[in-house]
C-alpha cells in the first residue's frame, strides 16, 4: 500500500490489519500550528502592549457577539524588520485566549509560492480543524462556508505570514467575534484596512536594542571586545532584526575573526554578508522591485546608480528624467537643467508632485525610508543652495546595491552616466562652484563643461565665507564619492572639476588624508581626458601637501612634473604657480638660496601677466623667508610693503592681507617690538575667527603666546592651550610641536628658536 493519507492515523501490527481512525468535525481537534519563536527576542513590548488593547474583553470570553467579525491585525514592513516574530512572540503570550487554537500558513510572498492559492491553505485548515479528507467539499465557496461555520463560536488565533494581497486573505478570514487574524506583509493591505483591520507598521529596532539583540546571539564576550566594531555592524543593518541576527551569528560561529574585519567586508559587499542561505532579503527586495509601476522601478535603479545613500528632493527630482524626454548626456557635454526643460513654475510644481507620488510606492514597498523631519531647514548662518534642508529619502545597503544591480542589467551605460551627471549639475555643482567663489573668489577656474543648474534669479549664493566653508565641510564627503562615481563611469572632466573646487576647503582646514586621495583622484580623472593644465594643477597640489606633510621626496617628483607641464604648455601663470611651490618645498628642506630665487621668478611672471595679487602673495614669501632666516629687518620693510600691495588691489584679499599681518606680528615681535606685535595679533585673532579659518586664527593665537613668553606675561601656557585645541580641532600636523611647547612652559624665553616660532603651513601660503 502506497499514497498519502491526510487526517488520519494509520496504525497497524501487521500488514493484514489496517485501522482507520478517521475524525469527524463534531470530534474538534485543537490544532496549535504557531512557529517556534526566536529565544532573543527584544524591545516591542510597547507594540504587544498595544496589540493587547485589540483583544476582546472578558465579558466577551464566553460568548460571541452576534454579527461582529474577528479581531484582524495588518502587520507591514520590509523583509527582515521582525514582522513574524513580532507576530509569534505576542500570539505565544495570548495563548490562553485561544483555548480553540491557532492556525498558520506562510505564503512567501518574495519566493517561489507568491502565487500560492488560499484555497489549498483552506483545505489545510479545514483538516485541521477536525474535518475528514472524504468531507472537504469540492466547490472553493462551500468550503470557505464550512470554515466560517466552525469558527464562528470558537476562540481561535490564525497568522497568515507574508502575504502579498489581500485576495490570499479573505477566504481565511474566521468568522467568530472570539478570533484574532493576524496577517504580516510587506506593505499595508488596504483592502483589509478598508473592512475595519488596524495597521501597524513595525518599525525598526533602535541602536541600543540592536545591540542587545546582537549581544544576545553572539555572546557578550565578544561584542565587550569591540563594541564599536559591533555597533557599527549594528547600524549597517538598518535597524532589522534579520540582519543583526545574521550577523550576530556569523561572529558567534567564527570567534577568531575580528568584528571590525566584518565590519568592513559588509561595508564592502552588504549582499554577501547580510543575506541568509535561503537568500530571504535579497529575494524580498526583488519581489517588491517586480511589484513596482515602471516609474517607480526606473526611480528605484536611477537611486542605485547614485554613490550616496541619504536623497533630498531636489536629487530625486532631477534622477528622473521628464516624461517629454531628455537626451541622455555624453562624457562631458552639457546637460540641459530644468529651466530650459521646463521653464514654468506650475510645470514644475506638477513634476515634483508627480515624483512625490513616485517616492510614496517606492516608500510603501519598503524600498526606501521617508525621513520627513530629520534635515531641518537651513538657518540665516548657513545658506542651502543645494535644498538639503527638508525631508529626505533613504535606501538600505542591500536594496541600494540590488537597484545598481538592477540599472546594470536594464539601463545603457549612458543613461546611467547621465543619472550622475543630472544630480551633479543641477544639483550639487551650484553649490559647490557657490562655495568656491565665496572663498577663493579670487583664483583662476577652468569652465565646467555643464550648465549652472541655477533657475533666473535663484542662482546659488551663501551668506558669507564661514556659511561657504560650513557647507564644504558638511557635504565634502558627498562630492567626494560624486567625483569618484563620475571617474568610474567615464565623467572624467567633471570628476576633476569637482576635486578642483574643493580647494577652498583644504586652504582652511587640513585633512590632508582625505586631499591627498581627492587630488590623486583629480589626476587621475585629467590624465583620462588629456588636459595637460589639469594635471599640472594636481600635481602642484600634491606637491604642496606632501611639502607640508615632509614627504620631501614625493613632493619634489610632483611639482618636478608640475613644473614640465606649465612650460611645455607655456602657461606663464601656471608656471609662476609651480615656482611659488617650488619655493616653498626648498625652504621646508632649508635650501635658502634656491627659495629665494623661486619665489623672486614667480613674481616676476606673476607681474608680467598683470596677476597683481599673485605678485603680492609671493612678496609675502619673500617677507616670510627673510623672517625665517633670521632678518626681521628685512622682513618687516618686505611685509609692510606687501599691505600696501594687497590695499592697492581692486579687489579686496582680506584673508591674505590678515596672514601678512600675522607675519609682520613676528617681525615685530623679533625686533622686541611687543605693543605693535600685540596689536596685529589681537586684531588678526579677530579677523580669522569672523572668516572661520581655524589654522590662521592658530597661527595668530602662537604670536600671542611668544609675545606672553618674551614679556613673562603668565598667560603663556593658556594661549598655547588655545591654539592646540584649535590645531586639533582641523587634525593639523603642526598639532605635536605645539604639544611640546606646551610640555616645556617653563622654558625661559631666550631658549626658543626660531625653529620653535610658528612659521605657517607651506601650503596655506598659496591661494
Amino acid at each position: 500500500m502506497d499514497g498519502i493519507v491526510h487526517g488520519s492515523a494509520v496504525q497497524t501490527d501487521s500488514t493484514d490489519v489496517l485501522d482507520f481512525h478517521v475524525p469527524t468535525a463534531s470530534a474538534t481537534a485543537v490544532p496549535w500550528q504557531l512557529p517556534s519563536g526566536t529565544r532573543v527576542f527584544t524591545d516591542r513590548e510597547h507594540e504587544r502592549e498595544r496589540l493587547g488593547f485589540l483583544l476582546p474583553t472578558s465579558d466577551d470570553a464566553d460568548a460571541a457577539v452576534a454579527g461582529v467579525g474577528p479581531v484582524v491585525v495588518g502587520l507591514h514592513g520590509p523583509a527582515g524588520i521582525g514582522k513574524t516574530a513580532l507576530a509569534v512572540r505576542w500570539l505565544s503570550e495570548q495563548r490562553d485566549r485561544f483555548p480553540d487554537g491557532l492556525l498558520h500558513a506562510r505564503f512567501d510572498a518574495g519566493g517561489p509560492a507568491h502565487a500560492r492559492n488560499p484555497d489549498s491553505v483552506l483545505t489545510g485548515f479545514l483538516l485541521a480543524l477536525g474535518v475528514a479528507q472524504h468531507a472537504l467539499p469540492a466547490e472553493p465557496e462551500r468550503r470557505i462556508a464550512l470554515y466560517r461555520a466552525l469558527t464562528a463560536d470558537r476562540a481561535l488565533g490564525v497568522l497568515l505570514d507574508d502575504v502579498g494581497e489581500v485576495e490570499q486573505v479573505m477566504p481565511l478570514v474566521p468568522g467568530g467575534s472570539r478570533c484574532v487574524l493576524v496577517v504580516t506583509s510587506r506593505r499595508p493591505l488596504s483592502g483589509l484596512i478598508e473592512q475595519g483591520a488596524w495597521p501597524h507598521q513595525v518599525a525598526a529596532l533602535s541602536r541600543d536594542d540592536g545591540m542587545a539583540l546582537f549581544e544576545g546571539i553572539a555572546g557578550p564576550d565578544r561584542v565587550h571586545a569591540d563594541v564599536q566594531a559591533a555597533a557599527a555592524l549594528v547600524g549597517l543593518c538598518g535597524g532589522r532584526p534579520l540582519g543583526i541576527a545574521v550577523l550576530a551569528a556569523n561572529a558567534a560561529l567564527h570567534p577568531a575573526v575580528p568584528l571590525a574585519d566584518v565590519a568592513a567586508d559588509l561595508a564592502q559587499d552588504p549582499l554577501d554578508t547580510l543575506v541568509r542561505e535561503d537568500d530571504v532579503v535579497e529575494r524580498a527586495v526583488r519581489a517588491d522591485y517586480e511589484g513596482l509601476q515602471p516609474l517607480c522601478r526606473a526611480l528605484f535603479r536611477m537611486i542605485g546608480v547614485q554613490p550616496v545613500s541619504r536623497f533630498t528632493l531636489p536629487m530625486l527630482l532631477a534622477l528622473l528624467v521628464p516624461s517629454h524626454g531628455q537626451p541622455p548626456p555624453g562624457r562631458d557635454v552639457e546637460v540641459a537643467g530644468e529651466q530650459q526643460s521646463d521653464p514654468v513654475s506650475r510645470s514644475r510644481s506638477r513634476r515634483a508632485a508627480q515624483v512625490r507620488r513616485v517616492l510614496d510606492g517606492l516608500v510603501a514597498a519598503h524600498l526606501l525610508t521617508h525621513h520627513p523631519d530629520e534635515n531641518p531647514a537651513a538657518t540665516d548662518d548657513v545658506m542651502d543652495p543645494m535644498g538639503t534642508a527638508g525631508p529626505t529619502w533613504e535606501i538600505d545597503a542591500v536594496p541600494h546595491r540590488l537597484a545598481r544591480q538592477f540599472a546594470e542589467t536594464a539601463d545603457a551605460e549612458d543613461v546611467r552616466l547621465a543619472a550622475l551627471v543630472r544630480v551633479v549639475d543641477l544639483v550639487l555643482w551650484p553649490a559647490l562652484h557657490a562655495a568656491d567663489l565665496a572663498v577663493t573668489p579670487y583664483r583662476r577656474r577652468t569652465p565646467y563643461p555643464g550648465t549652472s543648474g541655477s533657475r533666473p534669479g535663484e542662482a546659488a549664493a551663501f551668506v558669507d565665507r564661514a556659511a561657504a566653508l560650513a557647507w564644504l565641510e558638511r557635504h565634502v564627503d558627498a562630492v567626494a564619492a560624486y567625483a569618484g562615481a563620475l571617474h568610474a563611469a567615464g565623467g572624467h572632466r567633471r570628476a576633476w572639476h569637482l576635486v578642483d573646487a574643493l580647494w577652498p576647503l583644504w586652504l582652511h582646514r587640513k585633512d590632508y588624508t582625505l586631499r591627498l586621495e581627492l587630488d590623486a583622484l583629480g589626476l587621475r580623472a585629467a590624465h583620462a581626458c588629456g588636459d595637460e593644465a589639469a594635471q599640472a594643477e594636481m600635481l602642484t597640489r600634491i606637491g604642496l601637501a606632501q611639502t607640508s606633510l615632509r614627504a620631501f621626496d614625493e613632493a619634489a617628483k610632483a611639482l618636478k612634473a608640475a613644473l614640465g607641464l606649465r612650460l611645455a604648455l607655456r602657461d606663464r601663470w601656471g608656471e609662476a604657480d609651480c615656482r611659488d611651490a617650488l619655493g616653498l618645498y626648498h625652504k621646508a628642506v632649508g635650501d635658502i638660496d634656491h627659495a629665494g630665487d623661486q619665489f623672486r621668478l614667480a613674481a616676476r611672471q606673476y607681474q608680467a601677466v598683470g596677476a597683481l595679487r599673485e605678485q603680492a602673495l609671493i612678496n609675502h614669501q619673500l617677507g616670510v623667508l627673510y623672517l625665517d632666516t633670521g632678518r626681521p629687518h628685512l622682513a618687516q620693510v618686505q611685509l609692510s610693503r606687501t599691505l600696501d600691495e594687497f590695499a592697492a588691489l581692486p579687489q579686496p584679499d582680506e584673508y591674505n592681507a590678515l596672514r601678512t599681518r600675522i607675519d609682520l606680528a613676528r617681525a615685530h615681535l623679533g625686533l622686541r617690538q611687543y605693543h605693535d606685535a600685540r596689536a596685529l595679533a589681537v586684531a588678526v585673532v579677530g579677523g580669522m575667527a569672523r572668516l572661520a579659518n581655524p589654522v590662521e586664527h592658530t597661527r595668530a593665537l602662537e604670536v600671542l603666546a611668544e609675545i606672553a613668553h618674551a614679556t613673562g606675561d603668565p598667560v603663556y601656557p593658556h594661549r598655547l592651550a588655545d591654539a592646540l585645541a584649535l590645531y586639533e580641532s582641523v587634525n593639523s600636523p603642526h598639532a605635536d610641536r605645539v604639544r611640546k611647547l606646551l610640555a616645556t612652559t617653563d622654558a625661559p624665553a631666550a631658549a626658543m628658536s626660531d625653529g620653535d616660532r610658528t612659521v605657517g603651513d607651506p601650503q596655506a601660503q598659496r591661494p
